[in-house]
């Protein structure tokens, strides 16, 4: 009969290989589960097409470490009214060209160039050592990995699993 101690090991390791293989599940949903982009403000209108069929590592594209390669500053829709908070101002900015407003919580890089095209875009984070980081995005939107994940998935319809969106916070922590 084995004793208490080696029973206690025994669930250690099957506790700890279960852990290993959802963040394995995790990473390659980051690598590889479709998302079809669109309607992102620096990247659709700057190259010019509505769609584009990618996945997490379009945007978060620096291996082992989640961050953008080059300077891309992008709207992902964190700034828009519709997902305003009592707590978060809301910025009404009129276009003087065109006469077109914008409403938004944070204008983001405009407020750096003045350029219309900036409202509302922003230098995403590296994503390693995420998970002491809470909460995320620049305003605090989410407030753990699991209120990520759930963004991504609402704003693209990527339609993750229940066990998808374990598996990718699990990366994500493991980052």
């Amino acid at each position: 009969m084995p004793d208490a101690q080696s029973s206690d090991l025994e669930r250690r390791d099957r506790g700890v290989a279960a852990a290993r293989q959802s963040i394995a599940r995790g990473q390659a949903l980051f690598d590889s589960k479709p998302i079809a982009i669109a309607g992102v403000s620096g990247l659709n209108d700057d190259l010019g097409v509505a769609l584009i069929q990618g996945t997490c590592t379009s945007c978060h594209n620096t291996p082992n470490a989640g961050n953008h390669s080059v300077p891309l500053p992008l709207n992902i829709g964190l700034a828009d009214a519709s997902r305003r908070t009592p707590d978060m101002p809301l910025y009404t900015l009129p276009n003087t060209t065109t006469g077109a407003t914008v409403q938004t919580t944070d204008p983001g890089r405009a407020l750096i160039t003045g350029k219309w095209k900036d409202i509302g875009r922003f230098k995403g984070p590296t994503l390693r050592a995420l998970a002491p980081r809470a909460p995320y995005f620049h305003n605090g939107f989410a407030k753990d990995l699991d209120a990520v994940v759930q963004f991504y998935d609402d704003r693209f319809g990527i339609g993750f699993t229940t066990e998808e969106r374990q598996d990718l916070v699990a990366f994500l922590k493991a980052l």
